[in-house]
């Protein structure tokens, strides 16, 4: 259990005038800085020593292992603490424990008793989309540790409040993408982050499907919920048709708009077109933007980064430095997937060690991914190829940018320009020659793909989406 789990409530003023006062935005962490938040996410597990290099193959193998243990911060890990912290915040404005209309909502027996409190959700969405294996769990992962999950409060501003606050709960999609399976998840979730096991067994009953989605709805409004964090979204593709895709998603959709309950949105790119039928769930689904990881570049200085940094950890008898010519076969052995990139990694280290070789080469790179990696050939070929027909056949290996295109014109999520990278970079430097190993001093640079948000305007005003998108160009007349 993480020492941040649970968490007696301390207030701290944060200086904006529309987060002080309520005590459940002071209760959270301070607003961090870029600083604190590689700092406090970098996990940098301990590098091998040459004693370490010198153990019979049997433990050095079992080293190897330390390298998938590492988070090395990035931008895209900035950008979405940046965001996720307004989301929490924000989401708290319109929730004011002590404010009427909140009350007034939290007491409210039905649907419309909730729509004449008065009560006006300030909630919004973030989506976390892009490749599989591209580290959005582990990313997300690492930016909620940032927060305890639950924090306790006794007494505010010298007023009783008992209550219990769940600052963020995460749950994932089931594979059948069935509502009761979803129900099931939420339950389970919530005893955990509460350490209890009370909520679970509502799933023993016979209660239907309705009555548990708004049990759920009534418990996110109790405990103030500030974030639901949805995993593995893509799964409600797999739901069977009338049992509960578009049901789920309605239901996400009310429970920010009338719980006040902010959403995050985590999945493959084949999610995306769960979001083109019904334009509120469109235009919700970009809310607070999307967190789009992508593949890296051949020449993205943040791949040559993370290829640099794990480089380090080699266990072999003699370390190759990294050449550009390894680095290049690695990248097209990996096409810039970090999964790929850390298995093709680790195995490769443990042929060489096994094998008694003495370090790693081009030729046994090539040879780990001919003959351990057959299994992934198909989508790393198609990423290698480019041919958007070939990546299509791996849907949730689309770019999604491109589906996100085919769906609606917006304007994303605009990255802010961190000021220097080898501040990152700079964290875990513990000699003069790691320090010459790292990027240059400014490798940065702003990312300016915004697209013009008049013509998505005009497609969130449409009252029908799909004849919006095929005027301008963006689909043709078949269903996805």
């Amino acid at each position: 259990m993480s020492e941040k789990k649970h968490q007696p409530a301390v207030y701290r003023p944060t200086g904006l005038p529309h987060y002080d006062g309520n005590p459940l935005i002071e209760a959270l962490p301070p607003i961090l800085s870029d600083d604190d938040v590689a700092r406090m996410i970098l996990h940098s597990p301990l590098k091998p020593t040459e004693a370490e290099r010198s153990l019979p193959a049997k433990l050095r193998v079992h080293g190897v292992n330390r390298l998938t243990d590492a988070v090395i911060p990035l931008e895209i890990h900035l950008h979405l603490e940046d965001i996720f912290s307004q989301l929490l915040r924000h989401g708290y404005t319109g929730r004011h424990p002590f404010h009427r209309d909140t009350v007034a909502m939290l007491h409210a027996s039905s649907t419309k008793d909730i729509r004449h409190s008065g009560f006006k959700s300030s909630a919004s969405t973030m989506t976390l989309v892009g490749l599989s294996g591209m580290g959005k769990t582990t990313a997300l992962n690492a930016i909620a540790r940032l927060y305890p999950q639950t924090i306790r409060h006794a007494e505010y501003a010298g007023r009783p409040f008992i209550q219990t606050q769940v600052v963020w709960l995460k749950i994932e999609c089931p594979h059948d993408g069935s509502l009761r399976g979803f129900c099931a998840a939420f339950f389970a979730a919530l005893d955990e982050a509460l350490s209890v096991n009370q909520y679970s067994k509502l799933m023993t009953t016979r209660l239907n499907i309705s009555i548990l989605l708004q049990r759920i709805a009534q418990l996110c409004r109790s405990f103030f919920i500030g974030a639901l964090i949805i995993d593995e979204l893509q799964h409600l593709n797999s739901a069977r048709v009338g049992n509960g895709k578009e049901t789920l998603l309605n239901f996400f959709v009310t429970l920010s708009n009338e719980a006040g309950i902010p959403l995050v949105y985590v999945g493959t790119n084949a999610m995306v077109p769960l979001f083109s039928g019904v334009l509120r769930n469109a235009r919700r689904a970009v809310g607070m933007g999307v967190v789009s990881f992508d593949r890296f570049s051949a020449d993205d200085d943040y791949w040559r980064y993370l290829v640099q940094r794990l480089w380090e950890y080699d266990w072999t008898g003699s370390p190759e430095p990294l050449t550009t010519a390894l680095e290049d076969k690695v990248y097209d052995l990996t096409q810039g997937n970090t999964d790929f990139l850390v298995k093709l990694l680790t195995l490769a280290q443990r042929y060489v060690i096994y094998e008694g070789l003495p370090k790693v080469s081009e030729a046994i790179l090539q040879r780990v991914y001919n003959e351990q990696m057959r299994l992934l050939h198909k989508p790393i070929e198609a990423l290698r190829s480019g041919d958007p027909l070939q990546i299509a056949d791996f849907e949730d290996m689309m770019p999604a940018k491109d589906q996100i295109a085919q769906m609606m014109n917006f304007d994303t999520a605009r990255r802010a320009r961190r000021a220097d990278l080898a501040l990152i970079s700079n964290i875990n430097a513990t000699s003069k020659r790691e320090k010459a190993n790292e990027p240059s001093a400014n490798p940065m640079v702003p990312v300016s793909k915004s697209i013009d948000s008049n013509i998505a305007k005009e497609i969130a005003e449409s009252s029908d989406l799909d004849a919006a998108l095929s005027a301008e160009g963006w689909i043709d007349d078949k269903p996805w």
